[in-house]
């Protein structure tokens, strides 16, 4: 499992020319990153000398970065499960005309799961960048750096995770369901660049 490599044999295997892992596992990866880091600015705040309900807020707040920092961590190797799923119906045989009926189906149901998991580490980037804006108001300001790139690396995730979604839209025959996708992927970069701004402003204020 990728999960489970240093950072170096990550890297290593990244680089090594195959198609696994990918830019979806990065963006997975990236997006646990941004989360592991609210965790910590939430650390350095509650171990300081603070009022009680800020930090009970960062307790709060804490918890639920941990709780997305272990499903982006999961889609670090979900993104290839899901291509290989793709590989697999793509060698199907395609000798009879049930075959080739059975392959195209097994095709299409398996780039349908291939566009909803970046989709669905999306939806979690844009939850870390809530936290991180959270995190920039309530948090230790010595810390406040590290709560700001955890906000601009779940854009960056998040950004890169959709571009997964599009391509593999790309080969869907579902016009509904294509149609359907595309309207969150809308919704969902409209809401990420009003993160986004917050984010800036945020630690602009406070940096």
């Amino acid at each position: 499992m990728f999960v489970d490599m240093t950072i170096g044999e990550f890297l290593d295997k990244t680089a090594a020319g195959t198609p696994t892992p990918g830019g979806g596992s990065v963006c997975a990866l990236t997006g646990a990153l941004a989360a592991s880091l609210s965790i910590m600015v939430g650390e350095l705040t509650v171990n300081k000398d603070i009022d009680e309900k800020v930090r009970k807020d960062a307790l709060d707040t804490m918890e639920k970065s941990k709780m997305l920092l272990e499903k982006l961590k999961k889609g670090i190797d979900e993104d290839p499960k899901a291509f290989d799923k793709v590989m697999e119906a793509i060698r199907l045989p395609k000798v009879s005309d049930d075959d080739k009926k059975k392959r195209i189906d097994s095709i299409q149901k398996a780039l349908k799961e291939a566009a909803e998991t970046p989709y669905e580490v999306a939806k979690l980037c844009i939850q870390v960048m809530e936290v991180s804006i959270h995190m920039l108001k309530i948090g230790n300001k010595n810390a406040a750096s590290d709560a700001a790139v955890s906000g601009y690396l779940a854009y960056a995730a998040l950004n890169g995770a959709i571009h997964n979604v599009k391509i593999n839209l790309n080969s869907i025959k579902d016009v509904d369901y294509v149609n359907e996708m595309k309207k969150n992927v809308d919704n969902i970069l409209s809401k990420s660049e009003e993160l986004f701004a917050t984010v800036k402003s945020e630690a602009d204020r406070v940096i």
